[in-house]
């Protein structure tokens, strides 16, 4: 596994250059609905849904302008062997392919939620058409929140939906949608795999919902 090493001159670089890149690629970036406000010494385990290449740099752009906590993204190790660079903008691996490298990924995430960190996980495990029913979430996030709460840590999941939309315009707009944070402690029920998909997937429906009747939100970018 390989793990990340946030370094500020990163953030001071990526920041700059991925706004820059997505003002070039896309027409705008939207915000719809309201984005949760959270305790800062709550961590926040943010779960998006996962359909393009860009779906790591968006929620990167929402909590930089946003949440503005410290970030840290789950990848797919043999991705982040070849964009070296993420680990220090908090990226670390996961290998599919080894039952116990998963697991020391998923132990390795669990770890990282404490205070004010943010870290986005994509259950889904793989990136599959927008529209594919079930989700197929995979019960690793269900291994992250047990040890978060075995830590005695209290924790914040928030379903996140994405889609990306070619409107009137010729580049296409990115459309967010945060859930209502769910809190978890060890004096609460812990959210399984099915209950979070349930809930990704209502999202995803209320976005829809949404963009066709001509919401634009608050543009972030």
């Amino acid at each position: 596994m390989i793990a990340a090493s946030p370094q500020g001159w990163a953030h001071t670089i990526f920041r700059r250059y991925l706004r820059s890149l997505v003002k070039k690629r896309f027409h705008a970036l939207h915000v719809l609905g309201d984005v949760p406000k959270v305790s800062s010494d709550t961590p926040v385990l943010l779960l998006p849904n996962h359909s393009t290449w860009w779906d790591g740099f968006f929620p990167y752009v929402l909590n930089d302008i946003v949440l503005k906590r410290e970030f840290f993204i789950m990848m797919l190790e043999h991705r982040l062997r070849e964009f070296w660079f993420f680990r220090f903008v908090g990226a670390f691996s996961i290998n599919q392919q080894s039952p116990k490298g998963i697991a020391q990924s998923l132990d390795y995430t669990a770890s990282l939620l404490q205070g004010n960190r943010l870290v986005v996980l994509f259950p889904q495990g793989e990136l599959t058409a927008w529209g594919k029913r079930p989700l197929g979430y995979n019960r690793g996030v269900e291994r992250v929140i047990r040890k978060s709460i075995e830590q005695g840590k209290r924790l914040a999941v928030i379903p996140l939906a994405m889609r990306c939309e070619f409107l009137a315009d010729e580049k296409p707009h990115v459309f967010l949608l945060c859930g209502a944070p769910i809190i978890t402690d060890a004096t609460t029920p812990r959210s399984t795999a099915d209950e979070l998909e349930r809930l990704e997937t209502a999202l995803l429906e209320e976005l829809e919902r949404r963009i066709t009747a001509g919401d634009v939100g608050e543009i972030l970018l």
